[in-house]
């Protein structure tokens, strides 16, 4: 995205402090919600009379999905959108690079397939709240739509597959 039209997106939540301030604790509180059900997820396989092979599912899919996407950001090392000249974020942020794929996309959609089969339901839920991160992480201005998408497909899918492989 480009400064000239982010600046649209900029001026919009500007004019509008109570956007912003929903569109800041969007951003803080949907990867908490995220966690949080990853948490609940694997306290209650741990607690039920799950096969074990699930609850080993459910932390190595996600955790090797976290760490390939985080080894992937730093080789393709991609510029935020805010390191452009004119580009003010609405989230103020220091971060450097690193913007391909989006970590909070990418865990976030790894947590939603981590549910799948054990409650689809719940999985369709964690989908959507990803997508609303993803949102939230562009208009912010700290991903571009590119860097969200990518990360929330990535998790999503490669966790997916890997609830599925046998271990």
């Amino acid at each position: 995205m480009r400064p000239a039209q982010y600046a649209k997106i900029y001026r919009w939540f500007a004019a509008r402090p109570p956007a912003l301030k929903a569109l800041r604790l969007a951003n803080r509180w949907l990867p908490l919600a995220s966690a949080g059900a990853y948490a609940v997820l694997l306290a209650g396989l741990a607690a039920g009379e799950c096969p074990l092979e699930l609850l080993a599912r459910a932390v190595l899919a996600p955790g090797a999905v976290f760490l390939g996407g985080s080894a992937l950001r730093a080789a393709l090392d991609r510029p935020r959108p805010y390191q452009q000249p004119g580009f003010v974020p609405l989230l103020p942020k220091d971060t450097l690079g690193r913007s391909f794929p989006s970590r909070h996309a990418l865990s976030a959609g790894a947590i939603a397939a981590a549910w799948l089969p054990v409650c689809p339901a719940a999985s369709a839920l964690l989908g959507a709240l990803t997508l609303a991160l993803c949102a939230a992480r562009v208009l912010a201005g700290v991903h571009t739509p590119a860097d969200v998408l990518a990360g929330a497909a990535l998790g999503f899918g490669l966790a997916a597959l890997g609830m599925c492989l046998p271990l």
